[in-house]
C-alpha cells in the first residue's frame, strides 16, 4: 500500500470520527447532569439505570450487554437499579441481593427472563427470591441477605445516586456522571450506543486514557500494512 493510499485511509477515518461527533448534540441527544458527580480519574465511568419489570430494560439488555463486551480496560460499566415505580424497589433491593451474594450476569438476565419471557406473577419479595433458586441460593438465605447492611447500604447509595443524576425514565445511561442519555432522543438502541461511545470517546480523551490506542496503534498498523503490501 502506498504512503499516499495510507493518508487518504486515515483522511477517512478522521473524517468520519467527525460526522459521528456533528451527529450528536448536548441538550438534544444527551443531557449535561446539572452538578455533575465526582468520577475516578483513571477510568470512564458508564452506568445503566435500569428496572427489571420495565419492557424496553429488557429489549434493551442484549445490545448493552454486546457493548460492554467490546469496550477497553478503561471504561467501567456498571449498573444501577431503578425503583421509579410502586413496587419496583423489590427489585432494585433483589438486584444488590444477588451482587452481595456474587451472582454473576445469568442471574441479571433470570430476572428478566422470568419477568418478560415467562411471564411470573411477583407479589412479594420471596416470589423474587424463588427466581433466584436456580442459582444454587436458596429462598431463606436470600431473603437473609437482603436484610443485611451491606444491602441497605446499597440501598441508601441508591437513592441518592438516583437524585444526582437526575434519573426519570428508565432505560437511561450515564456517563462520567455528567452526561445522562435516553433512547427517546434516538431512532434505535444502535444509534443511542453510537452516541454513548462518542461521549465515552471524549470523556477518554480529557483524561488522557486512549492514547495507546489512538493515532499512535493506528500508524502502526499502518505500517504493518505499508510492509506487507
Amino acid at each position: 500500500m502506498t504512503r499516499n493510499a495510507i493518508i487518504a485511509i486515515a483522511a477517512l477515518w478522521m473524517f468520519s470520527l467527525t460526522a459521528v461527533a456533528e451527529s450528536f448534540e448536548e441538550g438534544t441527544h444527551y443531557q449535561a447532569i446539572g452538578t455533575p458527580v465526582s468520577t475516578p480519574d483513571d477510568r470512564v465511568q458508564v452506568i445503566e439505570a435500569f428496572a427489571y419489570p420495565c419492557p424496553a430494560c429488557n429489549t434493551f439488555l442484549p445490545h448493552i450487554k454486546g457493548w460492554e463486551a467490546r469496550q477497553p480496560d478503561y471504561v467501567e460499566f456498571k449498573r444501577l437499579p431503578i425503583g421509579l415505580q410502586r413496587g419496583w424497589d423489590l427489585f432494585a433491593r433483589a438486584y444488590y441481593t444477588a451482587e452481595v451474594m456474587g451472582l454473576g450476569d445469568d442471574a441479571h438476565q433470570a430476572v428478566f427472563d422470568a419477568l418478560h419471557r415467562e411471564g411470573r406473577t411477583i407479589r412479594n419479595f420471596e416470589d423474587i427470591a424463588a427466581i433466584y433458586t436456580d442459582f444454587d441460593v436458596t429462598t431463606e438465605s436470600f431473603i437473609n441477605t437482603a436484610q443485611s447492611f451491606a444491602v441497605d447500604s446499597r440501598m441508601r447509595r441508591n437513592r441518592s445516586d438516583v437524585q444526582r443524576y437526575g434519573i426519570r425514565q428508565t432505560p437511561t445511561v450515564v456517563v462520567q456522571g455528567r452526561w445522562r442519555i435516553t433512547p427517546g432522543s434516538f431512532d434505535s438502541f444502535e444509534q443511542m450506543l453510537t452516541a454513548i461511545d462518542y461521549l465515552v470517546d471524549k470523556e477518554a480523551e480529557a483524561l488522557g486514557l486512549n492514547d495507546q490506542e489512538g493515532p499512535a496503534g493506528d500508524e502502526e498498523q499502518a505500517a504493518d500494512v505499508s510492509a506487507d503490501s
